[in-house]
């Protein structure tokens, strides 16, 4: 399944790649997406992954938030 979910933090195109390979380390994750302009990523994963969770992850990797779009 693939989700859309906007970004903050991002200055660069290091930080979307602190970004992906964030994501890509949370379990079930099998792809991840990442735009600087506009600040989104999509995410394919093999089951439904919170937002809390990623988030967690994300927090780890910088001050980067996300969150889903509906």
């Amino acid at each position: 399944m693939k989700k859309n979910y906007e970004l903050t933090g991002m200055t660069c195109g290091g930080c979307v790649n602190n970004v992906k390979q964030a994501l890509l380390k949370v379990t079930d994750v099998t792809e991840a997406d990442v735009q600087l302009h506009p600040q989104t990523a999509v995410v394919t994963m093999n089951k439904l992954i919170t937002v809390i969770e990623l988030q967690k992850q994300l927090s780890k990797a910088g001050q980067y938030t996300i969150k889903e779009v509906a």
